[in-house]
């Protein structure tokens, strides 16, 4: 991302008895290039849920992220579940949108 940093996805996995909420379900992080992080992504709530598919608002969810990338004129990042989200790389805010196994 010429200018702009480097997008990261971070992999957290916390000991047995040990919650890192601050991270988990927000694992992608925008840095610039002293290393230093300008915003941690801000996802819209919710999840898809069952077979169809359907994303649900009001479902909250943790689910990592594990995966970033650019399409055509976006950023995205997908959850292991599949859930995937455009970022808005100014802010760190991310909008469902759609589901595509990664």
């Amino acid at each position: 991302m010429v200018g702009l940093g480097q997008l990261v996805v971070f992999a957290s996995f916390p000991g047995l008895g040990v919650e890192h909420r601050e991270i988990m379900g927000r694992e992608v992080f925008l840095f610039d290039d002293a290393a230093s992080a300008i915003w941690q992504i801000n996802p819209e709530q919710g999840t898809t849920d069952g077979r169809t598919r359907e994303f649900d608002r009001s479902n909250p969810t943790i689910e990592p992220f594990v995966n970033v990338w650019q399409a055509d004129d976006g950023y995205f990042a997908s959850r292991f579940s599949g859930d995937t989200f455009r970022i808005d790389l100014r802010t760190g805010s991310a909008r469902y949108s759609g589901w595509a196994r990664t």
